[in-house]
């Protein structure tokens, strides 16, 4: 009696523990059914905001870079002195070159082929060019012949000088190109420059281990020169078609002279002919005016001359400095220059800008700096014969100027021309050709106005 008295009294405490327990876990259940998906909601939204704050983040940065490389790739350069930009290679361009009859300017580049364009087209919507394939092989320079009849390059694997000829449509653009002569390969190191004489009596090629080899019209031998020069950095035939001259590690340029028999025009010998000293670093480039009376150098110790060169060097008279300027904007890695034809104006390349000289006056002004010409250095940079345009390239583009410099420093020369003139017909001849070239500037400017 007394354990069912027990048991009758112990069942309804074990069951109240139990419903309690069962409301608990009931409670419970039911509260991590409601606290859990919010909580999980709640980290999620947190992990979804802190992802899209990331995305964001990068969906910017990686919208500022394209749309910074679509502003490089895209965005037009205006300039009142650029005459055309010319863009059809799809590799870097490592070598141009005006025609003597400056019908032509050809450019070599990195994607395997040379591209000739007509200059006649420069100031036309449509640049015609003719491309022209290096079978087996990259062209790293090119140079027209004196006819304008053949251009020569310079095969980067074959390290040697390869001949093209070409005929002309009744355009004038050329037509049916061929490969006609392959020189024998006598450069063993990089070649750095190479050129023909206006004569065509020699070509050279210059490699970057002081090497300078001298060939004749059919890639014959004519004569090896060491310079002795540490390296070099440029080398070039004269315009004139007599000497060839080097820069290089070393503070001086070195000039040479070809010399031929004149009775019969045979090769005679190549002997040291001239020097231009008075830089305190390496020269990175020089060029001549058309005679070479005048000479242009420029250097890494951040200042450009010009040189007398109108010397009787076979009496060992040295040229003579007749300016020295200073480069406001530091060379940080390629320093240019070219002088025109008739020695009244000078343009220097500086990495990625342009500067432009009026050499009339004795100070020398700089008639035009143009900054930021390339998004990257300019690796070359040529005049025309007439000193008109100057063509610079850098990456796959090509640049090309009205050189306003030289018209100005044509104005200034022939300004003071006439005020020794004597002659009334003198005199007015010279006011005829100042207001051709001021009208030439007023049309090159107001085109851009």
């Amino acid at each position: 009696m007394d354990n069912d008295q027990s048991s009758t009294v112990v069942s309804p405490l074990a069951l109240g523990g139990a419903i309690t327990g069962i409301l608990v876990l009931i409670f419970s259940a039911i509260y991590l059914f409601f606290r859990s998906p919010s909580s999980s909601k709640t980290n999620e939204v947190k992990n979804e905001n802190e992802t899209s704050k990331t995305e964001s983040t990068t969906k910017k940065s990686s919208s500022s870079k394209v749309v910074k490389q679509d502003t490089k790739v895209v965005s037009k350069f205006v300039h009142p002195w650029l005459c055309v930009s010319l863009r059809a290679h799809t590799g870097a361009i490592t070598g141009l070159d005006f025609s003597h009859n400056d019908k032509y300017l050809a450019s070599a580049a990195e994607d395997d082929s040379v591209l000739l364009w007509q200059t006649k087209d420069f100031n036309e919507k449509d640049h015609k060019h003719t491309r022209v394939n290096i079978e087996f092989g990259q062209a790293n320079h090119v140079a027209f012949s004196p006819d304008g009849k053949a251009f020569l390059v310079n095969l980067v694997k074959e390290n040697t000088i390869r001949v093209y000829k070409f005929e002309k449509r009744t355009d004038g653009l050329p037509t049916n190109v061929k490969s006609v002569l392959d020189f024998p390969k006598k450069n063993e190191s990089d070649v750095i420059s190479i050129g023909i004489a206006c004569t065509g009596k020699f070509i050279m090629s210059a490699e970057v281990n002081n090497k300078i080899v001298i060939f004749d019209i059919k890639g014959e031998v004519l004569g090896i020169v060491e310079t002795h020069q540490g390296h070099l950095n440029y080398a070039a035939v004269s315009p004139c078609g007599r000497f060839f001259g080097s820069c290089g590690f070393m503070s001086d340029v070195r000039f040479y002279e070809v010399c031929f028999e004149k009775s019969n025009g045979n090769f005679k010998e190549i002997r040291r002919a001239f020097d231009l000293k008075g830089h305190n670093a390496q020269v990175t480039c020089f060029s001549l005016n058309k005679d070479s009376t005048r000479a242009a150098t420029i250097s890494k110790d951040n200042t450009w001359k010009l040189w007398n060169a109108d010397v009787d060097y076979i009496h060992k008279q040295d040229p003579k400095c007749l300016y020295t300027g200073t480069l406001t904007h530091h060379i940080q890695e390629l320093a240019l220059i070219v002088l025109s034809p008739d020695a009244l104006s000078a343009v220097v390349s500086i990495d990625d800008r342009m500067m432009f000289y009026n050499l009339s006056r004795e100070s020398k002004p700089c008639e035009q700096d143009i900054e930021n010409v390339y998004p990257e250095t300019i690796r070359t940079l040529v005049m025309d014969n007439t000193g008109r345009y100057v063509a610079s390239a850098a990456g796959r583009q090509i640049r090309v100027f009205h050189n306003i410099a030289e018209l100005k420093g044509l104005i200034d020369n022939l300004t003071e021309t006439a005020h020794t003139a004597k002659q009334l017909a003198l005199k007015e001849r010279i006011e005829e050709q100042i207001n051709d070239a001021r009208t030439k500037i007023n049309k090159v400017l107001n085109a851009t106005a």
